[in-house]
Protein backbone atom coordinates (compact mmCIF):
# COMPACT_ATOMS: atom_id res chain seq x y z
CA UNK A 1 0.00 0.00 0.00
CA UNK A 2 1.35 3.88 -0.88
CA UNK A 3 1.37 6.12 1.58
CA UNK A 4 -1.13 8.26 -0.22
CA UNK A 5 -3.24 5.31 -0.31
CA UNK A 6 -2.67 4.35 3.34
CA UNK A 7 -3.53 8.25 4.27
CA UNK A 8 -6.94 8.13 2.14
CA UNK A 9 -7.91 4.77 4.32
CA UNK A 10 -7.40 6.59 7.24
CA UNK A 11 -9.09 9.04 6.33
CA UNK A 12 -12.22 6.25 5.67
CA UNK A 13 -11.57 5.20 9.17
CA UNK A 14 -10.48 1.86 8.34
CA UNK A 15 -9.05 0.55 11.64
CA UNK A 16 -6.72 -1.58 9.12
CA UNK A 17 -5.16 1.73 7.69
CA UNK A 18 -4.17 2.70 11.40
CA UNK A 19 -2.81 -1.12 11.78
CA UNK A 20 -0.58 -0.24 8.66
CA UNK A 21 0.62 2.94 10.08
CA UNK A 22 1.98 1.70 13.17
CA UNK A 23 3.33 -1.29 11.32
CA UNK A 24 5.56 1.01 9.25
CA UNK A 25 6.27 3.65 11.08
CA UNK A 26 6.43 1.96 15.13
CA UNK A 27 10.54 1.21 14.81
CA UNK A 28 10.68 4.86 14.25
CA UNK A 29 8.59 6.76 16.08
CA UNK A 30 10.03 4.35 19.33
CA UNK A 31 13.20 5.31 18.17
CA UNK A 32 12.45 8.99 18.38
CA UNK A 33 10.90 8.75 21.53
CA UNK A 34 14.08 6.12 23.12
CA UNK A 35 16.59 8.62 21.94
CA UNK A 36 15.36 11.53 23.87
CA UNK A 37 13.80 9.51 26.85
CA UNK A 38 17.00 7.24 27.32
CA UNK A 39 16.93 4.77 30.05
CA UNK A 40 12.99 5.37 30.23
CA UNK A 41 11.83 2.32 28.50
CA UNK A 42 8.18 2.30 29.63
CA UNK A 43 7.54 5.94 29.16
CA UNK A 44 8.85 5.80 25.67
CA UNK A 45 6.66 2.47 25.03
CA UNK A 46 3.47 4.66 26.37
CA UNK A 47 4.65 7.82 24.39
CA UNK A 48 4.80 5.46 21.25
CA UNK A 49 1.15 4.48 21.65
CA UNK A 50 -0.25 7.58 21.88
CA UNK A 51 1.37 9.12 18.97
CA UNK A 52 -0.43 7.03 16.94
CA UNK A 53 -3.29 7.65 18.78
CA UNK A 54 -3.29 11.24 18.51
CA UNK A 55 -2.37 10.20 14.53
CA UNK A 56 -5.63 8.32 14.38
CA UNK A 57 -7.53 11.27 16.14
CA UNK A 58 -6.25 13.74 13.76
CA UNK A 59 -5.82 11.72 10.52
CA UNK A 60 -7.55 14.44 8.29
CA UNK A 61 -4.70 16.07 8.72
CA UNK A 62 -2.09 13.66 7.65
CA UNK A 63 -0.62 14.51 3.71
CA UNK A 64 0.93 11.61 2.02
CA UNK A 65 4.91 12.10 1.89
CA UNK A 66 4.80 13.70 5.42
CA UNK A 67 3.49 11.46 7.59
CA UNK A 68 6.84 10.58 8.45
CA UNK A 69 7.93 13.80 9.73
CA UNK A 70 4.56 13.96 11.44
CA UNK A 71 4.81 11.31 13.80
CA UNK A 72 8.59 12.11 14.31
CA UNK A 73 7.08 15.54 15.28
CA UNK A 74 4.56 14.56 17.70
CA UNK A 75 7.13 11.88 19.22
CA UNK A 76 9.80 14.62 19.79
CA UNK A 77 7.84 17.27 21.05
CA UNK A 78 6.06 14.82 23.33
CA UNK A 79 9.06 13.63 24.52
CA UNK A 80 10.43 16.40 25.70
CA UNK A 81 7.44 17.71 27.28
CA UNK A 82 7.53 14.98 29.74
CA UNK A 83 11.13 15.59 30.00
CA UNK A 84 10.01 19.26 31.21
CA UNK A 85 7.43 18.35 33.02
CA UNK A 86 9.77 16.32 35.43
CA UNK A 87 12.05 19.52 35.31
CA UNK A 88 15.14 16.79 33.95
CA UNK A 89 17.69 18.90 31.88
CA UNK A 90 19.50 17.60 29.35
CA UNK A 91 23.12 17.94 28.36
CA UNK A 92 24.29 20.14 25.68
CA UNK A 93 26.56 18.76 23.43
CA UNK A 94 28.23 20.70 20.10
CA UNK A 95 26.60 17.90 17.56
CA UNK A 96 22.72 18.27 18.40
CA UNK A 97 21.79 17.86 14.72
CA UNK A 98 23.69 14.86 14.34
CA UNK A 99 21.59 12.29 15.36
CA UNK A 100 22.03 8.35 14.80
CA UNK A 101 20.61 7.07 12.29
CA UNK A 102 17.69 4.47 12.99
CA UNK A 103 18.29 2.37 10.00
CA UNK A 104 19.14 2.85 6.28
CA UNK A 105 15.66 4.34 5.28
CA UNK A 106 16.53 7.41 7.40
CA UNK A 107 19.66 8.13 5.99
CA UNK A 108 18.42 10.39 3.15
CA UNK A 109 16.07 11.85 5.31
CA UNK A 110 18.02 12.90 8.49
CA UNK A 111 20.87 14.97 5.95
CA UNK A 112 18.04 16.64 4.06
CA UNK A 113 16.77 17.63 7.86
CA UNK A 114 19.75 18.62 8.91
CA UNK A 115 20.70 20.11 5.41
CA UNK A 116 17.34 22.72 6.06
CA UNK A 117 18.08 22.99 9.78
CA UNK A 118 21.46 23.88 9.41
CA UNK A 119 21.15 26.52 6.57
CA UNK A 120 18.21 28.40 8.49
CA UNK A 121 20.40 28.39 11.59
CA UNK A 122 23.51 29.38 9.95
CA UNK A 123 21.76 32.67 9.45
CA UNK A 124 21.12 33.29 12.88
CA UNK A 125 24.54 34.86 15.30
CA UNK A 126 25.95 32.27 16.87
CA UNK A 127 24.74 33.14 20.35
CA UNK A 128 20.93 33.12 19.03
CA UNK A 129 21.90 29.52 17.38
CA UNK A 130 22.84 28.43 20.73
CA UNK A 131 19.78 29.86 22.16
CA UNK A 132 17.74 28.30 19.84
CA UNK A 133 19.27 24.72 20.27
CA UNK A 134 19.06 24.81 23.78
CA UNK A 135 15.51 25.50 24.10
CA UNK A 136 14.01 23.55 20.60
CA UNK A 137 16.42 20.65 20.85
CA UNK A 138 17.15 20.19 24.48
CA UNK A 139 14.00 21.70 26.31
CA UNK A 140 15.32 24.17 28.40
CA UNK A 141 12.92 26.40 28.86
CA UNK A 142 13.29 30.43 27.59
CA UNK A 143 14.30 30.92 31.01
CA UNK A 144 16.72 28.47 31.83
CA UNK A 145 18.54 28.97 28.64
CA UNK A 146 18.77 32.78 28.75
CA UNK A 147 19.92 32.26 32.36
CA UNK A 148 22.52 29.78 30.80
CA UNK A 149 23.97 32.52 28.74
CA UNK A 150 23.52 35.62 30.66
CA UNK A 151 21.04 37.07 28.66
CA UNK A 152 17.88 38.98 29.32
CA UNK A 153 14.67 37.19 29.22
CA UNK A 154 13.06 39.57 26.38
CA UNK A 155 15.98 39.64 24.53
CA UNK A 156 16.11 35.35 24.34
CA UNK A 157 12.59 35.46 23.44
CA UNK A 158 13.23 38.07 20.88
CA UNK A 159 16.13 35.76 19.53
CA UNK A 160 14.00 32.54 19.66
CA UNK A 161 10.66 34.71 17.49
CA UNK A 162 13.32 35.69 14.82
CA UNK A 163 14.82 32.09 15.02
CA UNK A 164 11.73 30.73 14.07
CA UNK A 165 10.49 32.97 11.44
CA UNK A 166 13.77 32.47 9.60
CA UNK A 167 13.29 28.28 9.79
CA UNK A 168 9.58 28.66 8.89
CA UNK A 169 10.80 30.66 5.46
CA UNK A 170 13.79 27.87 4.76
CA UNK A 171 11.23 25.26 4.98
CA UNK A 172 8.61 26.94 2.89
CA UNK A 173 10.91 27.58 0.43
CA UNK A 174 12.24 24.49 0.50
CA UNK A 175 8.79 23.67 -0.48
CA UNK A 176 7.18 22.24 3.16
CA UNK A 177 4.39 23.99 4.15
CA UNK A 178 2.83 25.03 7.27
CA UNK A 179 2.27 21.83 8.58
CA UNK A 180 5.84 20.55 8.58
CA UNK A 181 6.39 23.75 10.92
CA UNK A 182 3.62 23.50 12.84
CA UNK A 183 5.14 22.66 16.15
CA UNK A 184 7.15 25.54 16.27
CA UNK A 185 4.71 27.83 18.68
CA UNK A 186 4.99 30.66 20.58
CA UNK A 187 6.93 30.82 23.91
CA UNK A 188 6.03 32.10 27.24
Amino acid sequence: MTEEQLVKSLRRGELSALEELMDRYTPYVSSVACRILRGRRADAEELTADVFLTAWDNRDKLRPGKVKGYLGAIARNRAFNLLRANRESLPLEDDVLLLAADGPDRALDKKEAARMVNEALSRLDRPQRELFVRHYYYGQTVQEAALAMGLNLSTAKTWLRRGRETLKTILEQEGYGHEAVYDIGADG
